[in-house]
């Protein structure tokens, strides 16, 4: 299994040195720490190693918190379950261990039934996938992401990179949406009362570099909720809009950079999807303050609106490399074809626009 510093089992290829496993023509590549969790484990095959064995192995004393170890197998398990790789075994009470002996790699083994039924199906969401890129390309299914729980009170997008923090700063009242993109990093936060979210709290901020494992202790730590953002003070006009949101905004280059977005929305709900069908973002920045209007003609199908055909745009910008938000939350104006809200309580919902990768808590308006 273990030759030239490389462990080798079935058809895949772990290099512990260069943090990357390879299967048949593919690499999935680790961070250091995920790396040196699975060298630990596949190294001692079959031995349940402790949550403080591995953090004291990892880590070796640069976290603070033992939280990191959950966090960081979840993500490696993630990873590895994509590409068809059933590794990690929880331990229960106990702790992890490397599954060398039953379903390494396959959930289960396929007879000759199940080989024809899954040939079947592959060949029908094929057909399906030729069909739907036809109307709308790069958007992702609203089955395909789902809000996962972290741990108790934090949830991610299941889409979401990974991201590392302390879990110490959080805060016991407070419930904590976290999904991170490419280009942005969504942190949005309720404050609990029994089963309502009586205040929300969002923050997104606009990053350059974000390859690696992103520490966003700091982030989570600001977390306030001001009295100002109560549902009722957010939507002037009710009648017109049934969501509406206040969103912080950051750039990750810039620390004098500082921004405020208030958004509404009219969603319509067509074929399980949600579309846009009237907005309003109205935005204050260190280098632009203005507005974006966008209306969807109702006799319009919703697949064929172009840019320029129903958005607006008022405002001024005095700096455009500080424009942060205008350039990024006005990159998608007028497509909106698969806004995904997942029900909080009554009157929260987290809105995710699949195509920018935005994430934010919206109050609901009957």
């Amino acid at each position: 299994m273990l030759k030239n510093n490389l462990i080798r089992f079935k058809d895949i290829t772990f290099n512990p040195k260069t943090n990357q496993i390879n299967k048949n023509d593919c690499t999935i590549k680790l961070t250091h720490s995920e790396s040196k969790i699975l060298k630990l484990l596949l190294t001692s095959p079959n031995k349940v190693f402790s949550k403080d064995e591995i953090f004291t192995y990892v880590w070796e004393g640069t976290a603070s918190n033992i939280g990191v170890v959950p966090q960081t197998i979840s993500v490696l398990r993630k990873k590895l379950n994509y590409n068809e790789i059933y590794l990690i075994e929880t331990v229960k009470k106990k702790g992890y261990k490397a599954d060398v002996n039953g379903t390494f790699f396959e959930k289960r083994k396929l007879n000759k039934n199940h080989f024809f039924l899954s040939i079947t199906i592959i060949i029908s969401f094929c057909l399906s996938l030729i069909a739907f890129e036809k109307h709308i390309s790069n958007t992702k299914s609203s089955d395909e992401i789902k809000i996962e729980e972290l741990m108790p009170n934090v949830f991610q997008t299941s889409d979401s990179l990974p991201f590392i923090f302390d879990p110490t700063v959080l805060r016991s009242n407070t419930t904590y949406y976290i999904n991170r993109q490419p280009n942005n990093l969504n942190i949005s936060a309720c404050r609990q009362i029994g089963t309502q979210c009586d205040l929300t709290y969002n923050k997104i901020i606009f990053l350059q570099n974000n390859e690696s494992n992103t520490v966003i202790t700091q982030y989570i730590q600001d977390v306030k909720f001001a009295e100002t953002m109560y549902k009722d003070e957010l939507n002037t006009n009710p009648i017109r809009f049934n969501y509406a949101a206040r969103i912080g905004v950051k750039s990750e280059n810039d620390n004098y950079y500082s921004g405020q977005v208030i958004a509404n929305y009219n969603l319509k709900q067509r074929n399980n999807k949600y579309v846009y069908n009237k907005v309003s973002i109205v935005i204050d920045e260190t280098g632009f303050a203005g507005q974006c209007s966008y209306t969807r003609e109702p006799e319009k199908p919703f697949l064929e609106c172009n840019e320029g055909d129903c958005a607006s745009y008022v405002g001024s910008i005095s700096d455009p490399k500080k424009a942060v938000a205008y350039k990024n939350l006005f990159q998608y104006p007028t497509t909106g074809l698969n806004i995904l809200l997942f029900p909080i309580d009554d009157d929260v919902s987290l809105f995710y626009n699949t195509e920018s990768g935005l994430s934010y808590l919206v109050y609901q308006y009957s």
